[in-house]
């Protein structure tokens, strides 16, 4: 946690990354609510481990990536049990309860819908997706993605190239006229 005298200094941090973190976060969860609540466990986590924060300023705002991306997958995860509680409970005849989760996916599913470019990425792992929408969405060079990735900078330029490489073939090569989120997040390819 920083000091007292440091409370400027972290609120400093947040007016001068709230808006990116926010920015990650809604293109990854597509609804402004659920990434405010990201933004928000970011700056917490972010507070609680003041002691951890980069040293260099380049290397603030991937940090911040990497805390925001572990509070979007603990969100999905979180969603991903409701689903399959909304699933069992409607199975043993507790549909009413089931209904409250059950929108859910259906507003995250609009939202990874909105494009072309968006169906294509589904089609990718998940490892690809994140590597590519940190370089191309967030503006992450080499140095960064390793920072946000927590891999060396040559281990990023590797997945970075490999990421690339894999997405041009799927744009290259037909696109299915209906691609399920779900069945692109089970498999990873490598």
């Amino acid at each position: 946690m920083p000091p007292r005298s440091s409370a400027t200094l972290s609120e400093a941090l947040f007016q001068d990354h709230h808006l990116a973190v926010l920015r990650f976060a809604r293109r990854r969860l597509g609804e402004d609510a659920a990434a405010w609540d990201v933004v928000s466990e970011t700056f917490l986590v972010v507070w609680r481990s003041w002691e951890k924060q980069p040293a260099d300023a380049a290397e603030v705002l991937p940090w911040l990536y990497a805390i925001a991306g572990n509070a979007v997958r603990n969100r999905r995860r979180s969603q991903a049990r409701a689903v399959r509680l909304t699933a069992k409970l409607s199975m043993t005849g507790s549909a009413a309860t089931a209904d409250s989760t059950a929108g859910v996916d259906v507003v995250a599913d609009k939202a990874i819908r909105r494009d072309q470019a968006v169906r294509v990425l589904e089609r990718l792992s998940e490892d690809d997706r994140e590597i590519l929408t940190l370089a191309v969405w967030e503006g992450l060079d080499v140095a960064g993605l390793a920072t946000a990735l927590s891999v060396s900078p040559a281990a990023a330029k590797v997945r970075l190239h490999r990421a690339r490489r894999r997405l041009q073939a799927l744009v290259e090569g037909p696109v299915p006229a209906d691609v399920s989120p779900s069945s692109s997040a089970l498999g990873r390819s490598r």
